[in-house]
């Protein structure tokens, strides 16, 4: 089924944020309840080396963007400022997942709502804000803009709890805040999760190959209490990530999967250009523990990532063989 508007661009962009100081901003419209949050500042990412490179390679001859940025007067190459994204977590039903996109920028809301109406979107308001809804998705996202230059997406719930929350300061979990004050200020991009390793470890055995090793991966991101991350751009791309585990032995089980999967693609140096770029940086990566916490950094050269985006995705990426 085909989206509207914004659906589309703030997804895309959202979960490319799933890693500038914060726009405190729309922080301070994150629903209390969330313990998973991710931020991009998109300025300074699109005048980075990296990010002129990827605007450089954008073309205008795909007829269904250039539409959107003609029908809405809305481009999120040149119109985005920052993004934040948010969640409580995965749902135990995931067809109400719980979310929210907020971005700042230059929103020509009336073009856009008219937009949404002429496919077929319905507008209601809620606490004196129009809601764009989305045809035929049962009203289960919706859109807003609460002030001027701000956009926000999210599922109904937790769209009526932002804009619910408006006159009132929200006081996000004490440990969130002070992950995010860590990673928000040095990084481009960042993410903060109080989310359990139960995530990761199902994502894991899905994903890896050999059954011993795996189960054995899974055990030990089961174990991982909180995360966290950044990436900063610039002649080189510098990736940080930092996790709490159980115990420290528990973290030293999740440092020695982190080796295990750096080792598993370097041995696909030979055979995958993507993987000769990415181990070569992994050949001097830093990877410590220190008690119950890990902590990984990786400097990627800005014109490897040049090389990667120009191979593209690999040849088993989903629906190809």
């Amino acid at each position: 089924m085909r989206s509207f508007v914004l659906v589309p661009v703030l997804l895309a962009l959202g979960s490319a944020s799933l890693f500038a100081s914060v726009d405190r901003g729309l922080l301070a419209m994150v629903p209390a309840d969330a313990k998973i949050v991710s931020s991009i500042d998109v300025t300074q990412a699109r005048n980075s080396d990296f990010g002129q490179y990827l605007l450089s390679r954008t073309q205008n001859d795909n007829h269904d963007f250039a539409d959107f940025v003609e029908q809405t007067g809305f481009d999120p190459r040149r119109d985005l400022q920052s993004l934040i994204f948010e969640s409580p977590g995965t749902a135990a039903d995931r067809a109400q997942s719980r979310f929210a996109i907020l971005a700042r920028g230059t929103f020509d809301e009336d073009r856009i709502r008219s937009t949404a109406q002429a496919k077929g979107g319905t507008i209601e308001s809620y606490n004196g804000i129009k809601l764009l809804l989305p045809p035929g998705d049962g009203h289960k996202i919706a859109i807003a803009f609460p002030e001027a230059g701000v956009a926000v997406m999210a599922d109904l719930g937790t769209m009526h709890e932002i804009l619910g929350n408006r006159a009132n300061p929200i006081v996000l979990d004490s440990r969130l805040g002070q992950l995010i004050d860590q990673v928000a200020d040095n990084n481009d991009a960042w993410f903060v999760s109080l989310i359990g390793g139960q995530f990761l470890h199902g994502n894991f055995n899905r994903t890896a190959k050999q059954p011993p090793q795996a189960a054995q991966a899974a055990q030990a991101l089961q174990s991982i209490l909180e995360s966290s991350g950044g990436i900063r751009f610039g002649s080189t791309v510098d990736v940080t990530v930092d996790a709490v585990a159980r115990s420290p032995q528990d973290a030293t089980s999740v440092a020695d999967v982190v080796r295990f999967l750096a080792s598993t693609l370097q041995m696909q140096r030979e055979k995958d250009p993507r993987a000769a770029i990415l181990a070569s940086a992994l050949d001097t990566m830093n990877l410590t523990t220190n008690s119950d916490k890990v902590h990984l950094s990786i400097a990627i050269p800005e014109k490897s990532m040049e090389q990667l985006a120009e191979l593209g995705p690999g040849p088993n990426r989903r629906g190809k063989k």
